[in-house]
This record gives C-alpha cells, sequence and structure tokens, in this order.
C-alpha cells in the first residue's frame, strides 16, 4: 500500500496537532523516521481551550430566529471592512452562503432547533476553519466587531452578559494559526460590560 504525504487527515494517525500540518508541509520529502541526520521535533504547545457556557433559549425567545440571523449578517458586513474581510470568499453569493451557515450555527446554538447540525452536521468550530488560516489577532478583531454589533443592533441588555460569556470562549475555538505562544487573550464580561454602559 503506497503512502500518501499529501494525506494530512487526523484520521490517519499520523497528526496528533494541528500545529504538527505546518511542520510536514515544511518537510514534504523528508523520511519522519531514520533518515540520514538526527531530526528534532518542534516543543508544541497548542491552545489550551477554555469551558464554552452555551446560552439558555431565553436569548432565542427574547430575539427570534430573524433577528439573529440579522444580527450575524450585521456583524459579518462589520468584518468585510476588515482585514478578516479577506478570508471570505468575494463573490457575493459565497459570501452570503458563509453568513447564511454562520447564521443557521446561531440559531440554533440559541436555541432555534437543528438548522445547522441537520444540514452540515457537528460544529467543529476549529477544522471547519482550518483551512482558512485564522490566528489571535483575527479573533480580536472578530470580537470587537461583534461587541459594535451588540451596541449599534441594541441588544437587549439583561442577555448581554450570558451572550458574551459564550462567545468569547467560542471565538478561541475557531484560531488554527498561532502566531506567539503567550497565553490567548481572554475579554472577560467584568472588563467589558462597562463599554455597554452596564
Amino acid at each position: 500500500m503506497q503512502n500518501n504525504p499529501q494525506n494530512h487527515s487526523c484520521q490517519n494517525g499520523r497528526i496528533n496537532s494541528f500545529t504538527q500540518v505546518a511542520q510536514m508541509q515544511e518537510r514534504p520529502n523528508k523520511p519522519r523516521f531514520g533518515g540520514d541526520e538526527v531530526r528534532v521535533v518542534e516543543a508544541m504547545i497548542d491552545i489550551i481551550f477554555p469551558a464554552v457556557p452555551f446560552p439558555s433559549n431565553k436569548i432565542f425567545k427574547a430575539l427570534g430566529e430573524m433577528k439573529i440571523r440579522e444580527m450575524v449578517t450585521y456583524h459579518h458586513e462589520l468584518l468585510l471592512k476588515t482585514k478578516v474581510g479577506k478570508l471570505f470568499p468575494p463573490h457575493p453569493e459565497a459570501f452570503k452562503m458563509a453568513v447564511d451557515k454562520s447564521a443557521d450555527f446561531f440559531v440554533e446554538a440559541l436555541g432555534g432547533g437543528d438548522v445547522f447540525t441537520s444540514v452540515h452536521g457537528e460544529p467543529h468550530l476549529r477544522m471547519r476553519h482550518f483551512k482558512i488560516p485564522i490566528d489571535e489577532n483575527d479573533r480580536e478583531i472578530w470580537l470587537a466587531m461583534y461587541k459594535k454589533t451588540l451596541k449599534e443592533l441594541a441588544f437587549p441588555r439583561e442577555h448581554l452578559e450570558e451572550f458574551w460569556n459564550w462567545i468569547e470562549p467560542l471565538s478561541i475555538r475557531m484560531i488554527n494559526r498561532r502566531t506567539n505562544m503567550e497565553s490567548i487573550k481572554r475579554h472577560y464580561w467584568s472588563e467589558v460590560k462597562n463599554e455597554f454602559n452596564l
């Protein structure tokens, strides 16, 4: 049976961490074991993911599906104006498909039924986004634009804490490239609530 050096699937037993993919691509033709020289595998410290408290259905009951979809669309339109915008498909129809898919996820996560998983399967955010490089700085922009979205769309004040406590740790799950080995910056509700005049 021939080995396929391009098969970087986690299922083939060769990948223990996403950080290994880049290393394998840098040395595609060098033997993994038994080469002419000593080969050192770099030390790897991947992200420690915090717990993600998914919200109750109170937000869905307060907003309804259409307002959630409008919020996700607004957020994506803000992202288009930032450097993160280059990560989205350039064609308007493809962009709309990406936004609709994200909106499906938010609707389901907030209590609107299995509109995402019934079509797309389990979210696995980091895996789904892996072909699109997302680093810590992109995540900072993503969160900043959500903060702006929540303010400008007058998100219900009584549900802000529950929503923020979900999307803040959730956003870490999208990071699939590291630019440094420092801990991921956290934006706890206690630190950002003043920006909402709470």
